[in-house]
């Protein structure tokens, strides 16, 4: 435990920020869960040894965002506020309903353009489903104007021109808001391209942000300087823990032998980049190591493509022996001891640790 000037305990210990950042990746979006899920059992188990009650990711975390799947599941952890076997659950519904059969197997139109998949009628369906088995309308608006502890953003990207964007439930003045419903966000960010149709909202259109921001821990982190310390970026200094996911290493192998070069290229540089932004960001948080942690399992998923529904078990044996392996029981123990302090989402009484020089 850190301890403030005079031999007093760090007020961030206890009310510091909490951040979490989960990246895109299909149906491997299940290891992620379970990852969390493990993350989550540790931490409970901590606070219970101490008299404390068990929390959810949207009682812990101050803000969630993620990209894709990510995003998806960031919506159900933070805005819908499910525990994670709740998650789980809904997230497997999900993936068995929309990829059990394909709308198109050609990658290319008639017209030479290239063509969805899947079947958006469904995802949308799928995603309603989730939305109105926790109570709220089709129609709730991802940002309903509510104080929520737990705030979350989703990336998703305007079309020509490219251009990142940040779905939100909570406002930044003077930011532009877009106002779009739950539902809404949720497919945008699910967008990803020749598996969804792009998004209309408005005048709008949109694609999941996963070209640009597929591990969104950038992201997550300048959306949390741009909320608690716009003034003085000193955001290091107000975290408490930042936890970043990934959807399990994919390799460099070609998705299929039938996809375009071009495309291929693109995914393989998708996931490139994916590593590449957890490397420069460790690097650039290695004096805080004890309170970033990067949560990723490297061996078993190279072989299983983002769609590819009937591989959850193996996808769980992955992770499960990734969990299980001491170097990783270890970083999460490690986490797990960091977050068990923390008390509230709320930090409006730290922010003046962002000023000090």
């Amino acid at each position: 435990m850190e301890q403030a000037v005079g031999g007093e305990l760090n007020p961030v210990d206890h009310t510091g920020l909490c951040l979490l950042s989960l990246d895109g990746g299909g149906v491997r979006g299940l290891s992620t869960l379970h990852i969390l899920k493990c993350l989550m059992r540790l931490l409970n188990h901590e606070r219970q040894k101490s008299g404390a009650l068990p929390l959810k990711p949207c009682e812990l975390f101050d803000l969630i965002g993620g990209t894709s799947t990510g995003g998806l599941i960031a919506i159900m952890l933070g805005r819908l506020e499910m525990d994670v076997d709740e998650c789980i659950e809904a997230y497997n519904r999900l993936i068995k309903t929309v990829f059990e059969k394909k709308a198109h197997w050609a990658l290319f139109n008639w017209r030479g353009n290239i063509q969805a998949q899947f079947d958006n009628a469904k995802l949308k369906g799928a995603i309603e489903e989730i939305i109105t088995r926790k109570g709220y309308s089709t129609t709730e608006l991802f940002n309903d104007g509510k104080s929520h502890g737990c705030k979350v953003f989703v990336c998703a990207a305007t079309t020509n021109p490219y251009s990142m964007r940040h779905l939100r439930s909570y406002e930044i003045p003077p930011k532009p808001d877009m106002p779009v419903t739950i539902c809404e966000a949720a497919l945008a960010t699910s967008a990803a391209t020749t598996f969804f149709p792009p998004v209309s909202i408005g005048a709008r259109t949109l694609v999941d942000g996963a070209l640009g921001a597929n591990n969104p821990v950038d992201e997550v982190e300048r959306e949390a300087t741009d909320i608690w310390c716009p003034k003085s970026g000193n955001l290091k200094d107000l975290i408490k823990c930042f936890v970043s996911i990934g959807t399990g290493n994919q390799g460099m192998k070609p998705i299929a032998n039938n996809v375009a070069n071009f495309l291929s290229k693109t995914l393989v540089n998708m996931t490139t980049q994916t590593e590449q932004t957890a490397g420069s960001f460790s690097a650039r948080w290695r004096d805080l190591s004890n309170r970033y942690f990067r949560f990723n399992v490297e061996q078993g998923l190279q072989e299983v493509g983002l769609a590819e529904y009937k591989e959850l078990g193996r996808i769980e044996i992955a992770t499960d022996d990734y969990l299980n392996h001491q170097q990783q029981a270890f970083s999460l123990q490690g986490c797990a001891e960091n977050l068990k302090l923390k008390q509230s989402v709320y930090i409006e009484d730290l922010t003046w640790l962002a000023t000090v020089p």
